[in-house]
């Protein structure tokens, strides 16, 4: 009988050799091809080494880059002290080509054993009858999910990265690879998803298996956030623009039909096994408003917080999970570090107590909110959003302002009992303080990191249709609201495709202020007959995104795509500079390039690859700014 553990750290270990340089260099050094080849005769080695793609997502600092790149650049966050040097000149902007953090050997390392995966497993589905058909389409679907989503997330970051389909395996091939673009990877990934997005099981009995491996789902989110990048793009033709916009609603559409299908069934299991009752625990005025299921938030008692936060991002696997990278709770498990430095639970060695590196912006909350007309201007207008006091913990005055998301495993944010609990209602109260909640100890840091869920796909579903509207008839003006869930393919005119984008938005809105059903005025929620230019549309979508993404990171990457979309950087300018203080003029003349929103290169990798090109915006010997 085969030794399937050791097959796997066999495999890893080849896949990584080298990992402190680049994914074109010493990152995809040829291996031994004989040796290699003798651990694939059987279906499970394929499944072994599968396993270890999934594993790859949880090790080596994968999570952590995707903080740091996705979510430490933007303006929710601030370094804290305790945060080392190179990330606390990276969020100052003050980036040099030899900072840490422009490592993307993680990334590299779960592309090149999604590489060996799918040259090899071609080879056993010949070999091993066990190994069926489907079995084998199963696996390229997993593999190829896993490895478009970190390429894409390496062309969000750098730009133009090497790009290679195939595993290093082999001594006569050159792995010494150039950047190649953007748009050619792009355009790759997205042939690379549709021609097997359908391959994958629609869903797993098992809440663990339905979020933490790669379904149809998954499938389809990743290919609707690929067209969504594709189309906004200030270059592209606008019947190209229009095409793609089409095709991320046509798959957000695929997703969400699933996930109502799913709820009409009352078909959950959570991660435990158990039946689920989902009529229980789903927001029932979200549901018969706007037609889309999602779990309500409101609070209890003391010990049942808002439950929405605790399904989500407490317990993990939840309804609305679509793909989340999953930890698994036993004594010798791999810990979700990376969370937990980054954001808080972190022990220190050498004293007592825990140390975070990154803490919410306090800008995030301007005025504490007490006003209870919905406006533009802030991110939090009125009291009644669960997720100003969920998510972090304000204290004003320049206070330490803790990140509480994924840290608060139990969230108790507006429970109607206790002392200093978080309210919502009226006016805006503080969260309870974390020392008073269910904070994730060392010893229990295994929450999930969540890729893709339910809201996502309503917004990116909503941005795609305000920006499809744009391009239709930038000036038409949507009426009335529309009730209940509509077919993308049904909406042919702008003032349709901006009546269903307003009312997707206003359903995750909702969600999160259960306030405002028992108000009689209807002032604490968005106005249709407020919105009437495109570009206000545009800001309620950027505003809801940040609300409902906060310190997921997702907002750098918004940033980055609407600089795309518009063809300049003003609205990553006017988002980022305010956190940069005396640095904030340098940085802001460099921010005027779209190329400076994006990484450096690696000093360290351009010396192994001499074919690698830096970022142009970043120069070996100068720093961007100086300290």
């Amino acid at each position: 009988m085969k030794n399937i553990k050791n097959k796997i750290k066999f495999i890893a270990a080849a896949a990584v050799v080298g990992t402190a340089v680049s994914g074109c260099s010493l990152d995809m050094l040829p291996l031994n091809e004989v040796v290699l080849e003798n651990y694939w005769t059987d279906k499970a080695d394929v499944e072994s080494v599968v396993n270890s793609c999934y594993a790859a997502l949880n090790e080596n600092g994968y999570i952590s880059s995707l903080i740091v790149w996705g979510e430490s650049r933007s303006d929710n966050t601030t370094p804290n002290a305790d945060a080392p040097n190179d990330l606390r000149n990276l969020m100052k902007g003050n980036l040099k080509v030899t900072n840490g953090y422009c490592s993307w050997s993680s990334f590299y390392n779960v592309i090149n054993r999604c590489n060996t995966v799918l040259y090899y497993a071609a080879q056993v589905a010949q070999e091993d009858p066990n190994y069926t058909e489907s079995d084998y389409r199963i696996t390229q679907a997993e593999t190829k999910f896993m490895r478009a989503y970190s390429y894409f997330t390496l062309i969000k970051t750098f730009k133009d990265v090497p790009f290679s389909l195939e595993p290093s395996i082999d001594d006569n091939v050159d792995y010494m690879l150039p950047r190649t673009s953007f748009d050619e990877i792009l355009n790759a990934l997205i042939a690379d998803i549709e021609a097997c997005k359908d391959y994958p099981p629609i869903r797993y009995t098992s809440a663990v298996y339905n979020t933490g491996r790669v379904t149809r789902d998954a499938m389809y989110s990743l290919l609707a956030e690929l067209y969504l990048w594709r189309a906004s793009d200030y270059r592209a033709d606008a019947g190209a623009k229009q095409a793609d916009y089409r095709a991320c609603i046509a798959c957000c559409d695929y997703v969400l039909n699933h996930k109502i299908n799913q709820f009409r069934e009352n078909n959950f299991q959570n991660a435990n096994g158990q039946s689920i009752d989902l009529t229980q625990v789903y927001d029932n005025y979200v549901y018969s408003a706007y037609g889309i299921p999602l779990l309500k938030e409101e609070a209890g008692t003391v010990s049942n917080g808002p439950q929405g936060y605790n399904s989500i991002f407490g317990t993990g696997n939840s309804f609305e999970s679509i793909f989340e990278i999953s930890f698994t709770t036993g004594t010798n498990d791999t810990k979700n570090t990376d969370v937990s430095v980054m954001y808080g639970g972190y022990e220190k060695k050498d004293a007592t107590g825990v140390t975070r590196y990154i803490l919410a912006n306090e800008n995030l909350i301007n005025d504490v909110p007490s006003a209870t007309t919905y406006s533009n201007e802030n991110l939090f207008t009125v009291g009644s959003d669960y997720r100003s006091i969920e998510n972090f913990h304000y204290t004003g005055g320049g206070g330490s302002q803790e990140i509480y998301k994924y840290v608060v495993m139990n969230n108790r944010a507006g429970s109607s009992s206790g002392t200093n609990l978080g309210k919502v209602g009226a006016k805006y109260e503080a969260p309870d303080t974390k020392a008073a909640q269910s904070v994730r100890s060392w010893t229990s840091q295994y929450e999930n990191w969540i890729l893709y869920r339910m809201t996502e796909i309503m917004l990116f579903r909503a941005e795609a249709e305000i920006e499809l509207a744009g391009l239709i008839n930038k000036n038409a003006i949507a009426t009335a609201n529309f009730t209940g869930y509509h077919e993308g393919a049904s909406l042919g005119t702008a003032e349709d495709l901006y009546a269903d984008a307003f009312n997707l938005i206003c359903a995750v809105y909702m969600r999160s202020n259960p306030y405002v059903k028992g108000v009689i005025t209807n002032n604490y929620m968005p106005k249709l007959s407020d919105y009437d230019a495109l570009e206000k549309y545009e800001k309620l979508l950027m505003l809801e995104r940040r609300r409902e993404f906060m310190f997921e990171a997702k907002r750098y990457y918004d940033l980055v795509r609407t600089a795309r979309r518009e063809g300049n950087t003003s609205q990553l300018q006017q988002a980022v500079t305010s956190k940069y203080g005396e640095a904030s003029s340098g940085i802001v003349a460099k921010l005027k390039l779209l190329d400076f929103m994006y990484m450096p290169i690696s000093k360290s990798q351009i010396k192994i690859n001499p074919n690698l090109t830096q970022n142009p915006c970043y120069d070996d010997e100068e720093e961007s700014v100086k300290n």
